[in-house]
Order: C-alpha cells, then structure tokens, then sequence
C-alpha cells in the first residue's frame, strides 16, 4: 500500500567477540569468550561469545569456570569497550549511506530502506550489499530483518543467525509467528510469559486474538504495547537524529556490595523515575524509549536493556510499569553493582540533553 515503510534492522552476530575476531585473524573460526575479571581472567562472567563458542553450549552470564569445562580449548579475552565504540561507529557511518539510521544499541541499528525500494531495488539486495560489505571491509557479520515496522523487522533478524535475512509482510509476520511460544515475542520475557499463561494465554497468536481491554487489565499500558506487536502493528519511524546516549536523561547508583534485592531495587527505580519524569514534564517532553542500566561486576562496563513504546511518555506510572517488566525479565537473582533509569528518545528533535548528576 502507498505509504507503507520499509525497515530493516541490522543486528550484528557476536558482536563484541567478533571484533576481537576481526581485530585478530588468528582468533578467527575459533571458540573466543569475552569476560573474566581484570586481575584473573578465568574468573567471573561471559559477556559475550562467538558462534563456535555457543555452538557448543556458551551462553551470556556463564561462569567462566562453567564455560571452560564446556569448551576447554576455548580462548578467553578481555573486554575492550574502545575497541567495539570503534567498530560500530564505522559500521553506523556505512549503514548512513544506505538510508536514514538509527542507532539502537552498539551493535544494532534501525535504517530506513523506503526509498530505495520505491525506486525499484529489492530489500534481499539492499540487505546482501549490507551484509557483503561489512565481511568484506569489517570481518564482521550479521543478520537483517525487513518488515513494515520496526518491531517486526527485530523479530525478523532474530528468525536466522548468523548472516540471516528474513523479510515479512503483515501476514507473513502473523502466519510465521501466531503459533510460537510468547518468549518468541520482543518485549515478552519470562515473567510476563508466566503470567501471560496464568490466563490461558500461551502462543503470540493467543495475545493477539484476546480483548484488548483484558490484556491492559493484565498488564497495564505494557499489555497494550505487546498485544500490538503480536499484531505485527507499532512504530516505522525511524529517528536518524538519535544516537545511543545521546538525548538522554538518567539516574544511577552504585552500591558498596552487589544487591539483589527486588525490592530496594524498585524502590530506587521508583525515586528515580519521579524525578526523571518531573524534569521531562518541566520541559515539556516525553521519552519514548526506557531502559534499566546494570553492572553485574564491581569494575565492569553497563549493560543496559530498552524498550520503546509506540506513544512517548512522562507519566510516572508508565514509565515505572516498562521498568519493573524489564527488570523482572532480565535481572532478577542477578548481584548488581550499580542499577539505574535511563529516558530517551524523545519527540522534541531540537531537545538539549538534561544532566542531573
């Protein structure tokens, strides 16, 4: 139909363990795990692993130990946040070429391939150019999803991995994913699943077909936001003036020892937020994108985790209600050094960031 988008997001494989890859020819098509503490690195926690490395059982927050005996032969390198900065601004400045872009995270980005559609090339050649060049100049990897919105072209990358390409129309989206199991959903986690079931509700295509009223009853505003991403119905803009990090408000706090108290961690997240959304409201703006900020090691990087609602926001409630869903999906039992709120994406361009610390 005219006016339909073309979005295709571009997920790199491995990131952070394939740029040591790239970095270092002699790693390549070897089992490499990033982690370790700085003073031992078979100590600690995996970050992140290549492919030879997960195909054999590795996975994200593994003990080093564990990982180890799983994949002795396996070699273990330190972090380098520098060095992946470097990699995806090269990758974010190639993709501004292709289309309109927006930087999702480190190692994904939204872009805008509407144009270059309508004058006649193909989405799989648009995403094969993407995917031979970064080999070609980058040795690095990844897979693209194509679809009409930005949510159903994040689930599209995540279908095949790696150097996947998966495109879906509205009704491909729905055929493909209204029989899988909730944790295929983006945003869904495992609460929310449980909970989900607790109501009979157990598929993507059983979320999409209940009252819309029941599942906010259920989940509040999140409900509303997840329900329609079962439709395969959100948000195709895409903010080429956003950067991660940039336009960004927030509030953290570090702890002498690493906590995980779901309670003090809320109710900090609770103090936060009221005070993040009362500076929004005093500016009259509105955030579309939150997320949690997380150390799980006393002297290692942030992580964080997002989500972007289709209707930016300033109310309290709301913005509580994404960030308890993110918590409890991705953090629960996990110590934690530092905890914290972040507000971004926000529907005023010209908006100059707020710095509350």
């Amino acid at each position: 139909m005219p006016g339909n988008r073309t979005i295709a997001l571009i997920d790199m494989n491995a990131f952070y363990a394939s740029c040591h890859q790239a970095e270092n020819p002699t790693l390549r098509n070897k089992a490499v795990i990033v982690g370790g503490s700085p003073t031992n690195k078979y100590k600690g926690m995996v970050i992140a692993a290549s492919y030879e490395a997960k195909n054999k059982g590795v996975y994200t927050t593994m003990s080093i130990y564990e990982a180890l005996k799983k994949v002795p032969d396996a070699i273990v390198v330190q972090r380098d946040h520098p060095m992946y900065s470097t990699y995806s601004k090269k990758i974010m400045e190639f993709l501004r070429l292709i289309g309109p872009t927006e930087v999702a995270s480190v190692d994904e980005a939204y872009v805008d391939i509407t144009e270059r559609v309508n004058k006649g090339t193909s989405p799989k050649t648009i995403a094969m150019y993407i995917q031979r060049t970064l080999w070609e100049k980058l040795h690095l990897g990844c897979s693209i999803g194509v679809s009409d919105t930005r949510c159903s072209a994040k689930m599209a990358a995540d279908v095949k991995k790696p150097f996947g390409y998966v495109h879906f129309e509205k009704l491909q989206f729905c055929s493909f994913f209204h029989p899988q199991n909730l944790s295929k959903l983006h945003g869904c986690g495992q609460k929310t699943e449980e909970k989900l079931n607790k109501y009979g509700i157990y598929t993507i295509g059983d979320l999409a077909q209940k009252d819309p009223v029941e599942i906010k009853l259920i989940l509040g505003i999140r409900g509303e936001m997840l329900r329609n991403n079962a439709l395969g119905i959100g948000s195709d803009i895409v903010n080429a003036e956003r950067e991660k990090g940039d336009k960004t408000i927030g509030k953290e706090k570090t702890f002498s020892q690493p906590t995980t108290d779901p309670h003090e961690l809320l109710t900090i997240a609770q103090n936060m937020i009221d005070l993040l959304c009362r500076r929004l409201q005093e500016k009259e703006q509105r955030a579309s994108t939150i997320s949690i900020v997380y150390k799980t090691e006393r002297g290692g990087g942030s992580h964080s985790k997002s989500i972007t609602l289709n209707e930016s926001t300033s109310e309290h409630t709301k913005v509580f209600s994404v960030v308890e869903s993110l918590y409890e999906n991705n953090l629960v039992d996990i110590p934690l050094w530092l905890f914290g709120v972040r507000l971004s994406n926000f529907d005023n361009a010209n908006y100059v960031q707020l710095r509350l610390f």
